[in-house]
């Protein structure tokens, strides 16, 4: 599917270019343009690299199954399993460019044909919320932005350049109700905020000598846990096992994918699963069908043993033997009197319970089965945990929920806890003690 975005220049353009030449196509055009992209095309794909002030931001793909917001290294995996395609490169301005890339990243909060609705009610309506939005218009394969801001249209990038002496509003209307070889359909963006894809070039750092080298997947490393595996099923049935074996494992239709799932639903690269420090994190790859845990749609969670991720009618349940055993504890109702008597590091809680640290691991949450259990409002069922290190140190670690584990009103990811630090879960405020 080709899609013809309005306002550009096409600057280079060659059949059948081989990966090897890219980075000095790169150089003689991108580097020096600063905002445009690439489009590789070959064996029924079709590929984009987005580069913003001449370096690599984000890869975009176009698919049966719809867009797909993607890293940098995604383009250059795609050229490398085409080999030989059609490479071109084409210039626009970075107002068009990030709009183009919300397209690709973002779903529309309303969407419907020009003959459906009221346009100038819908523009009224935008204005009085007076936020900044995304309005697309596309009559075949040829595509129309208008961004607003504060609610109000305020640059147009019309197809081929329609209505563009008109004032941005009078510009749309005029385009949507003068167009007569089709009914445009609409999309009305309003989470229009673009961050680049994890692996861009920062705006400060120098471009690679080489993109090519510096994006061509390497081996995966090892894991460093054993016996780490998921089993996939579909319709109640084990289809296969896997093991966990690498530290990067990819799930999607590509037949490249370690885990396969041939299923014309299942985005090329739909999924990822990544082990860092002896956890598994889970990360959907701008796929159109959505990656879910416990009904839930994420981008990117950490998986604990047992937990299932659905995707379509597939569902790949964690393993994980050394994870369920550092994690399990059993819950405790300790005394102020077991305090004293084993003059260990302990937790003091604001309504007069003490918790003494004797586990390894000590997790913390509204679940049923943790060690410290704190029902209330923004307490995750695992927020946190504290893990005793080998000289009988405790470190705090937060491991989930939607408000933050904090430390003397501090937000932390790791702590190492010192003697009368504050520890704040939800409403709770909990004081480490050692004596």
């Amino acid at each position: 599917m080709t899609l013809i975005f309005p306002s550009i220049t096409k600057l280079f353009e060659e059949k059948q270019c081989r990966l090897e030449r890219f980075d000095a196509v790169f150089r003689d055009t991108a580097a020096a343009a600063g905002d445009g992209y690439f489009i590789i095309s070959g064996k029924g794909d079709e590929v984009y690299l987005f580069v913003v002030g001449g370096k690599p931001y984000a890869s975009g793909r176009i698919e049966q199954d719809g867009f797909s917001f993607l890293d940098v290294q995604e383009f250059f995996d795609a050229y490398s399993d085409i080999g030989t395609g059609d490479l071109s490169f084409c210039k626009t301005e970075k107002k068009l460019l990030l709009s183009i890339l919300v397209y690709f990243r973002r779903q529309p909060s309303q969407k419907f044909t020009a003959d459906m609705v009221d346009m100038e009610k819908v523009l009224k309506e935008l204005e009085t919320k007076g936020a900044d939005s995304l309005i697309v218009t596309r009559c075949g394969d040829k595509m129309g932005f208008s961004i607003c801001l504060k609610g109000r249209p305020s640059f147009n990038f019309m197809p081929d350049g329609a209505y563009a002496q008109e004032q941005p509003r009078d510009g749309l209307l005029l385009y949507i109700l003068g167009e007569t070889s089709c009914t445009p359909s609409i999309e009305i963006f309003t989470d229009i905020q673009m961050t680049p894809a994890t692996d861009a070039i920062p705006p400060k750092a120098e471009i690679p000598k080489s993109l090519t080298a510096h994006y061509t997947k390497k081996a995966s490393a090892p894991t460093t846990v054993s016996g780490a595996g998921l089993t996939l099923m579909l319709d109640n049935k084990v289809i296969n096992k896997y093991p966990l074996i690498k530290i990067e494992t990819t799930i999607g239709r590509s037949a490249g994918s370690d885990i396969l799932l041939e299923n014309p639903g299942v985005s090329r690269r739909h999924a990822v699963i990544r082990e860092k420090d002896g956890r598994f994190i889970i990360e959907d790859k701008g796929s159109s069908n959505g990656t879910f845990i416990k009904g839930e749609r994420i981008t990117s969670r950490e998986l604990k043993d047992n937990d299932q991720v659905q995707i379509l009618n597939y569902i790949l349940t964690l393993k994980c033997p050394q994870a369920a055993a550092e994690e399990k504890t059993v819950y405790m109702e300790p005394s102020a009197a077991q305090a004293k008597k084993t003059g260990a590091a302990k937790l003091m809680l604001e309504d007069g319970r003490d918790f003494p640290l004797k586990s390894t691991v000590i997790t913390i949450g509204s679940g049923e089965d943790m060690g410290l259990r704190l029902e209330g409002r923004g307490v995750a069922e695992h927020h946190a945990s504290i893990l005793r290190g080998k000289q009988g140190e405790f470190t705090l670690v937060h491991k989930g929920g939607r408000m933050d584990t904090k430390v003397n009103g501090q937000k932390i990811g790791e702590h190492n806890l010192k003697n009368n630090d504050t520890i704040e879960i939800g409403n709770y405020k909990i004081s480490y003690q050692v004596s």
